[in-house]
């Protein structure tokens, strides 16, 4: 009889817990994954390394303080101090003996053994050669562990030590990504564990799983351990502020370290406040002895306080109510859901309508730079036709008789048949040829040719040096006789004539020079506008198609928004439906108790059912108190 009443008692909730399951099999896949809950009832301890994880478990499991030091130096494996302690997910128990058990093995192990052992498993986690993390059950000599009936949580709870979350190793990475991804997502109760002196852990980035993201939202299934909390030197002189006739209890410090939290970025809601165990352990809890005895004497009783409460909150939320109790504050998780996606979004759709103001703008910007350009572009298409114009021209010789015009002789000799009269007709030719040669291209440099003629030199006048040494050799001013004086004047005028030609020449020359080289230049500078066009309208259409993003990013955005509050409204319809199936399993658990009473196989079993049948109502009540809460 004890056997099968054992057997019922065990499955006195199973009614309930497919209730739950059926419930959440019609939760909104958005909610889902904070609701799926693992086989086992689990609490998770989750933080990074070197915040006293293990040094918590063991101490809510019952090790000795004393023994502290020795147990973790085993569970280390010779890692150094500084790193991570655990490489696996741990569930540590209680040896029957004083040696150390891994897994199934039935071998015992020394400390020294157990050390090595471990350091092996660290060795394989790191080299990358352990392809898979299960849970690793460990039991820990019994003589480590307080005498029976000490304040310590149950062996039986399924509590698990993984390693921290922020390990160098790559490998070690890996591994622990694997094992959030088995454990933290499902688990019934997180410890999130960090030190006081750097709240900023608690951050959904900073925690660094998604699982998390929310944690805030559903603060009943979290409890935030802060470690070092009495040791930082600004918390022991706020904490020693209070007069020793009115000492600082629990309440005082959870709300300081809560009113801490509340500086960073995401406000934690104040369910939280009750949810926050300021603790210490191991070297640092004795430190403070060494520092300060009255410190110790007071931060101790505000420990001991506080680790007493958080035995018994564990305690009740790892409990298979307190699983079914969530189902009732499905509502509340998505009302606060909806007013955290609510207020990104708020916060999210002026950014994305500037988005679309900046990409427009920049739209704008470069259709006015093509229009500048193409203006551009068109007044050098013009001045390449009219280079093209004046090298035809030059080509057929327009300039040529132009220029034989421009330099001409026009030796003009003053009264008197005498030398210095040519002497003076001769060096005013010569002034003047250079000075209509310089007057040309000043003129075309200004021009709207714009012509580079900052280095053409005048030609050589050489051809007018015989008739100024003939000059300068006559040794009187006067000529003999009036042939030779009209002589002279004949040869000047025909060398002031080749003179003219060679300049009217080089002028041609270099002003064909000139067409060609500002031609050339121009359809450079064409061709290199029209290059450039190009890419201008490449560059519009990629701010049009970045416009076109931004107005898709908002568009898709607010779709989204619009569908989440649907569905998160349809949710909320859902969650109310918990008590109708909670209700609905009872009912049928108990006609269905009813039923084999009425026929029973034999005796016994009438009986156990009975009982049985008695006891579903009390059953009924406590899964009913989520309701409540």
């Amino acid at each position: 009889m004890a056997d099968i009443w054992t057997q019922k008692f065990r499955q006195r909730n199973d009614w309930a817990q497919h209730a739950y399951d059926r419930f959440v099999a019609e939760v909104d896949p958005e909610l889902v994954g904070d609701f799926t809950r693992s086989e086992h009832i689990t609490v998770v301890v989750y933080g990074t390394t070197q915040v006293g994880k293990t040094t918590l478990i063991l101490d809510l499991l019952g090790i000795r303080k004393d023994a502290l030091p020795a147990v973790s130096e085993v569970l280390r494996g010779g890692q150094r101090l500084g790193k991570s302690s655990t490489a696996a997910p741990i569930r540590y128990g209680r040896s029957p003996d004083d040696l150390w058990y891994l897994e199934d093995d039935p071998t015992g192990l020394s400390n020294d053994e157990a050390a090595e052992r471990f350091g092996e498993i660290r060795e394989q986690v790191m080299s990358g050669s352990a392809h898979s993390s299960p849970l690793m059950n460990v039991r820990i000599p019994g003589m480590f562990f307080r005498s029976e009936g000490e304040g310590a949580l149950s062996l039986d709870l399924r509590l698990i030590d993984i390693p921290g979350i922020n390990a160098i190793n790559e490998h070690e990475q890996q591994v622990v990504r694997r094992i959030a991804e088995r454990y933290v997502a499902s688990a019934d109760l997180i410890l999130l564990v960090g030190r006081a002196d750097n709240l900023g852990f608690l951050h959904s980035r900073a925690l660094d799983f998604e699982a998390l993201n929310d944690w805030m939202l559903q603060p009943s299934r979290f409890r935030v351990i802060l470690t070092y909390t009495f040791s930082p030197a600004s918390f022991q002189t706020w904490f020693g502020k209070a007069q020793d006739t009115s000492p600082l209890a629990a309440r005082d410090v959870q709300q300081h370290l809560y009113d801490e939290m509340c500086t960073h970025d995401e406000k934690p809601p104040l369910e939280i406040l009750k949810h926050i165990y300021p603790l210490e352990f191991g070297d640092s809890l004795e430190n403070m002895r060494n520092h300060s005895q009255a410190y110790f004497e007071r931060a101790s009783s505000v420990i001991e306080a506080l680790r007493g409460e958080l035995l018994t909150s564990i305690t009740d939320a790892a409990s298979p109510y307190a699983r079914l109790w969530s189902a009732f504050r499905v509502g509340e998780f998505i009302e606060a859901k909806v007013q955290r996606h609510n207020d990104a979004f708020d916060t999210q759709r002026p950014v994305l309508e500037q988005a679309i103001t900046k990409a427009q703008q920049r739209v704008r910007d470069a259709e006015s730079q093509l229009n500048d350009a193409v203006g551009e572009h068109q007044a050098m298409e013009r001045q390449r036709r009219r280079h093209e114009q004046r090298l035809g021209h030059f080509d057929r010789g327009a300039y040529a008789k132009r220029l034989k015009q421009y330099f001409t002789a026009d030796i003009k000799l003053a009264s008197g048949e005498t030398v210095p009269v040519l002497q003076d007709a001769l060096n005013e030719f010569r002034i003047r040829i250079r000075r209509l040669w310089s007057n040309l291209w000043d003129g075309l440099k200004h021009s709207s040719a714009n012509f580079d003629v900052s280095d053409t030199g005048p030609p050589s006048t050489a051809a007018l040096r015989m008739i100024g040494d003939r000059l300068d050799g006559y040794w009187t001013d006067n000529y003999l006789l009036s042939s030779n004086f009209q002589t002279d004047a004949s040869v000047l005028r025909n060398q002031a004539d080749i003179v003219c030609e060679t300049y009217a020449q080089a002028a041609d020359r270099v002003l064909g020079k000139q067409f060609s080289t500002a031609l050339a230049r121009t359809v450079q500078q064409t061709r290199s506008s029209e290059t450039m066009l190009k890419a201008m309208k490449l560059e519009i259409q990629r701010h049009e198609l970045k416009l076109k993003e931004a107005k898709a990013h908002l568009l898709k955005t607010e779709h989204q928004h619009a569908l989440f509050n649907e569905r998160m409204e349809q949710g909320l319809v859902h969650a109310l439906k918990f008590k109708q199936y909670i209700f609905e399993a009872f009912r049928t658990e108990l006609n269905t108790v009813r039923d084999v009473v009425a026929r029973p196989r034999n005796s016994v079993e009438q009986l156990c059912d009975a009982f049985y049948g008695l006891l579903l109502p009390n059953e009924l009540d406590k899964m009913l108190k989520g309701d409540e809460k």
